[in-house]
This record gives structure tokens, C-alpha cells and sequence, in this order.
């Protein structure tokens, strides 16, 4: 894998170091803290914007009582 060369203060540094576990390196570290942290509220629905109008919602709502009445009689 190819590296960049970074410069980060060297509190930014010492708050990274505290977050390793193990052997971790930085790299493994921004990426955990980075790209395994959840999604807030406001990129949740950012994200399924496209999505908007689409898929389960009240309009499908009276389809899924009728079929659900249907299934149990």
C-alpha cells in the first residue's frame, strides 16, 4: 500500500496515541475512528435522501393491514 506523509500537531498526535489499542498502528486508528464510527442524524437522512418516496412508509401502510388480514383468516 502506498503512504502520504502528514503533519498533525503534536496534540492531535497525543490524542490519537491515546486512542491505540495494542499494537495499532495511526493508520488503523484514524480508520477506526473515522470510518467505523456511526452515523449521525443529520448524515443518516443526507444519505436516504435518494431514497425519499421509496420503499416502506404510510402509503404502503393500508397494502401490508390488507395482506397481514388476509394471511391470518
Amino acid at each position: 500500500m502506498t503512504t502520504k506523509t502528514i503533519s498533525i500537531e503534536r496534540d492531535a498526535y497525543e490524542l490519537l496515541a491515546r486512542e491505540k489499542r495494542g499494537r495499532e498502528t495511526i493508520s488503523q486508528i484514524i480508520r477506526r475512528l473515522v470510518a467505523d464510527r456511526p452515523l449521525t442524524t443529520d448524515e443518516l437522512l443526507e444519505a436516504l435522501k435518494p431514497f425519499e418516496g421509496i420503499g416502506a412508509g404510510p402509503r404502503h401502510m393500508p397494502r401490508y393491514k390488507t395482506l397481514r388480514t388476509h394471511a391470518s383468516a
